[in-house]
Formats: structure tokens, sequence, C-alpha cells
């Protein structure tokens, strides 16, 4: 028997360190703690697979950095004489009963005093909510003062601060208000606060309301990532995930309130990867403005002022930093300036769609019209890659005036029509021009701006590209395996093969030549469709690109240097696609992969995921040309 147990454990240890393309990725982990490699590495190794429970431990106390520290357990008295120490001891009690400790006695003794040395030292009254942080650290292979050192170091990092205050609760129901505003006002209708049915989820990271075995792979995640803003962005996916329950509950405001606090419960293990890897999708489609607005009272030191500003939000705050930066690579945004026409013909942003806000006071149906040619643009702006389907709305930025009174009006409309992804620029325009907030460097003497001439020129350049490289590039990304002319030795080489050729080594940036424009690509006969996405990476960054599917080759194209133009990032023959797969509760996410397959064994050594809004589309489509290739 104590044989088969052995066998048994092995194939299983040896399944789960096994991946897909044949790689043994657990080692790699192994030797990656041993070396003491950066938490971003052991993220990269982990890319959204479960942990193994064996290297749970060092995992975390690797991405937490307790090694060697000392904590205030460690001065511990052994005098439990907090207020509030009959809570304190029953909250042990209940948390042993949930361990697999085999020593319960002595396991209450040190959760006990764990949280006796915390709620002394802090001045805290009792909380339940932080007693549930200890539920996934309690079974670790740690000492006890390596266990407080956790439990401190995961309050200190990701807990928010003043959890009873309303803002941080505010700002989570922006987050869902930008993402789905139905949704949104669906649950404002009713009168629920984000307070009443998600408080223990951002004070326990989920311990308190999920099994302990989803706890713990929840955690594996996101101690991993190291991001606590994560929370955020897994509330809201829980709740866009659960819009069809929730939306269906009319007009009993307790019978929501309890399917909405019973979401945690609903996830399942396997459900974890998915929603951490939505999170960041999430989390990346998101203006990141806010984070550095309100990181510090969120997470470090509350400031009253900015809980009062978080309260006062109509919608998701943008600062001018985040625009201008889209601006100059990927179009995120739609500028909708909202200031008198006097001042937008003073000056504004190139590709800024004025509207008159004042209509709405003076003639609702000629404002009515004017929102109506907005969303045609901004859509003609999104097919032509010159604007983003991110609306920010910018006033003049004076207090109480009345542009930005109007603007927070039409601002108001377009909520209530329930559209999605609506910000305003704090500041309004004047915030464009106002000096970022100055930073503490070694001088240096600046480098002369280029003059608006020779920035004209250089443009012009650009845009004066020869056909010839296009043609060439074309013809690269349709004949992927087409080789390139070999070296000749070196006694021929005044050989054809040589003759008229440039030199063979350049010191100029040739970055261009690699540049192709997308109609161009769109006309070509081999092209079959070509579709905008963004590709998800192994630590769940997206990153803007294109997918092209031609007679055989499915080419990923990334964003080139100037709207509408692209330049290949690799490419793969159809035939090589052995499985397509997507995401349950997000049907965007695609991942495709790639390898070899006979008769029913398939070895898969490569795969790709991306984030596809036209996803059905997509897959239809290579999979009707994989179809053709093999008749």
């Amino acid at each position: 028997q104590a044989y088969n147990c052995l066998i048994h454990f092995y194939k299983r240890e040896k399944t789960l360190c096994r991946m897909e393309d044949g790689t043994n990725w657990v080692l790699e982990l192994e030797e990656a703690l041993l070396d003491e490699a950066p938490p971003q590495h052991i993220k990269m190794l982990l890319a959204g697979r479960p942990l193994p429970a064996s290297l749970r431990t060092d995992v975390w106390s690797h991405c937490l950095e307790i090694s060697g520290r000392k904590s205030k357990i460690e001065k511990f008295d052994d005098v439990y004489d907090h207020p509030d120490q009959n809570e304190i001891h029953k909250a042990a009690q209940e948390l042993v009963k949930q361990s697999k400790s085999d020593d319960p006695l002595q396991l209450q003794a040190e959760v006990e005093s764990i949280l006796t040395v915390y709620f002394k030292t802090s001045g805290q009254k009792f909380e339940q909510e932080i007693t549930h942080l200890l539920k996934p650290i309690v079974d670790l292979s740690l000492t006890r003062n390596e266990k407080y050192c956790v439990f401190q170091t995961v309050l200190d990092r990701f807990i928010p601060k003043q959890i009873e205050t309303s803002s941080i609760f505010d700002l989570t129901r922006l987050l869902l208000l930008y993402h789905d505003p139905k949704l949104c006002n669906h649950i404002d209708s009713l009168k629920i606060s984000f307070h009443q049915f998600s408080r223990s989820w951002f004070g326990s990271l989920m311990a308190a309301d999920c099994d302990p075995e989803v706890t713990v792979q929840l955690w594996d995640l996101y101690l991993v990532n190291m991001d606590p803003w994560i929370i955020f962005f897994m509330v809201t996916v829980m709740l866009v995930n659960f819009r069809d329950n929730i939306l269906e509950v009319e007009g009993d405001r307790d019978e929501l309130l309890t399917r909405l606090s019973s979401l945690p419960s609903q996830i399942e293990a396997e459900d974890i990867p998915d929603l951490v890897t939505l999170a960041q999708v999430y989390s990346t489609r998101t203006p990141s403005s806010f984070k550095s607005s309100y990181e510090c009272t969120v997470f470090t030191q509350p400031n009253q002022e900015l809980d009062e500003e978080m309260k006062s939000l109509l919608c998701l705050p943008v600062n001018a930093d985040e625009i201008l930066a889209s601006e100059l690579v990927n179009f995120q945004f739609f500028v909708v300036d909202c200031r008198p026409a006097e001042q937008y013909n003073s000056g504004h942003l190139s590709r800024a769609f004025h509207l008159d806000c004042g209509l709405m006071l003076q003639d609702p149906a000629q404002f009515s019209t004017a929102c109506s040619a907005l969303l045609a643009f901004q859509q003609s702006a999104l097919t032509a890659q010159a604007g983003g389907e991110h609306l920010v709305f910018l006033g003049d930025g004076q207090a109480n005036s009345d542009v930005d009174s109007n603007m927070m009006m039409a601002v108001s409309r377009f909520l209530q029509k329930h559209s999605k992804f609506i910000s305003v620029l704090v500041g309004g325009y004047p915030s464009f021009h106002q000096e970022p907030q100055a930073v503490h460097h070694e001088y240096k003497e600046p480098a002369p701006e280029p003059s608006p001439n020779k920035l004209g020129s250089i443009k012009t350049n650009l845009k004066m590209k020869s056909a010839n490289l296009k043609d060439s590039l074309i013809n690269y990304i349709y004949n992927p395996s087409t080789q390139e002319p070999k070296h000749v030795d070196y006694s021929k080489r005044g050989s054809k093969l040589y003759k008229n050729t440039g030199d063979v080594f350049c010191l100029e940036d040739d970055e261009d030549e690699n540049v192709v424009e997308l109609k161009d690509l769109e006309k070509q006969s081999d092209t079959i469709h070509l579709a905008a996405c963004q590709r998800v990476g192994e630590t769940g960054l997206l990153s803007p690109c294109h997918l092209l599917i031609t007679t055989s080759q499915l080419v990923v194209l990334n964003p080139g240097p100037r709207p509408g133009t692209c330049s290949p990032a690799s490419s793969r023959h159809l035939s090589s696609i052995v499985k397509i797969t997507s995401k349950k509760r997000q049907p965007e996410i695609i991942t495709f992969k790639f390898g070899t397959s006979q008769n029913d064994e398939v070895t898969v050594f490569d795969m790709d995921r991306f984030f596809i809004p036209t996803a059905g589309k997509v897959t239809s489509v290579v999979k009707n040309q994989i179809e053709k290739l093999k008749e």
C-alpha cells in the first residue's frame, strides 16, 4: 500500500511539473528560488499556473522578503491583556478548527499570540476581517516570527487603510461604472452601497468569503504579482461575470444584497487563473491616473482631503500626462473638448472633438444631434486608428465655472445612457500646459527643444519612405520562409551577388524599413482577415497588435511608429495550430497552441494568447482556413 501511494504521488508530481511543451517548469522555479531571483522572474515562471503546495511557503516567503526579518512578536511578554482578548481567543479557536495542523493546541497558542501582539501594538480594536488574513498563513511551514512577518507584510502592502471609510468603495464603484455603467446604475437604483457587500473582500483579500483551498491559490497569484490594486479589478470582474444574475433582481433589495455578498463563495479553485488574468486585463484597459493620485491615501497614509475628493467624483479621473502619452503611442483616448468655440479655436488637441455642452440647456435636440455626430466620429477614428474607445471629457479647468458645470451634465447624460469608458480630464485644458511636479535629480544641461519646423520636416521624411520597402516587407509577411541570399566565399566577392550593393554595416537607424501600412496589407490578394487585438503576455500585460490571417499564415503585427502602420512580430503556418481555446467567462481571450499532431497524440511546443474583441469572427476564419489547407 505504501508503495502504491508513493507511485501515485510520483505520477501526480510528474504530471504537475510537466508543461505542455515538455519543460519541467517546477524545477526551474526551484532553481530560481535558490538563486534568489527577483519576484518578476518568479511571476513569469508561474505564468498563471497552479503553484505546487510544496513550494508555497518558499514562494510566499521569497516574494514578501521575510527571510531574516525580525518582528514585534519576538519581544512579546506572553501577557494576553488586550481589551478585546475574549474575541481574539475565540477567533484563534475558529481559525485552528479549519487548519490541517497535527498539533491544534500549539497552533492556537501561536495564532492567539500573533493576533494579540498585532492589536496591542497597533492600538486597534478587534476586527474580524483582519483575523481572516491568517487563514492562508497558519498552515505554512514557518516559525511564529516568520508567520507574523507574512501577516504584517500582507497588511502593510495589500490591505487598504481605513476600510471603514467609504472612499475606497466609492472608487470601486467608479471602476464598475467605467466598465459596465448599466450594471452599476442597477445596483445604485436599489440604494446598495459597495461597502455593504464588499468590505470583507478588501479587508481579508477574499479569505473571509472563499473556501480555504480557493484562497491559497488566489494568494499564490496575488502575492507573486505584487500589485495591491488587483483586488479592485477582481471585484469588478466578479460583478461583471455575474451581471445577468444581478440584473434579473428588479426590486428586491435584500435579495440582491444577499446575491452580491455570496459572489466569492461561488468561485472555485479552477476559476482563479481566469479571475486574476481578467483582473489584469481590466487593469490594463483602465486609465491608470487614479492609481498615482490616490495610492498614498488608499495604501499608505490616509488623507482626508483626498478621501473627500474620491467621494465627490462623478466618474473616473484622468490626468494630462496619461492622455499626452497615449497620443504618442496608441491613441487610447478620444478627447471631447467641451469648452466654448472661441476657446477651442484658439487652441486644442489635434484629434479633439468639439462638443458645445451649452446646447444641452439651450437646444436639447441640437445637442442630441451633436452627441450622435460625436459617436459617429469616434467610430470613424477607431476604424482609422486615430482615436480610442475611451471617451475623456475636458473643460476649462476653472472652479465652479459654467463650462465645467455644463460638461458634467453632458457626462451624466452619457452615463445614464450606459456609455462605457467615460472619464474626465483633471484640471481641464490648462493642465496640458502646466509644468510637471519637480523631481530631484542630478542637474544636467537641458537639451534644446526641436523647433516646430524641424518636427514638421521629420514627419514629412517619415511619410516619404520608399514604396519598395513596403513591397519587400509585404512579401516577407506573406512569404516568411523565403531564404535570404547567402554570403559568398571571400574570393568571389566580385560576383554578381555583391554587385551594386550598399555597405553591409551601417550605423543609421533602419527601423522604418520594417514598417508597412495596414491598408496595404488589407488589399493584398492573400489576406483573408485583419483584426485589431491585444496580446496577453506571460505576466498578464496587454500590448496592442493586429492579427493577420492569410491563406497559409497567422501573422502577429506590432504597432508601427505612425497611426495605421505596423511591423511583423511573428509568423506561423496555420497547419502548426493544433488547438484553439477560449476563456469560459471571457470569450474574447483566445489562446492559439502550436505544435505537431500525429494520430491522437498532440505535442504543444508554444502558445500565444490574445484579447480579441471580434474573437468569434477571428476563430471562425482561422478554422475555416485550416480546413481549406487540409483539403
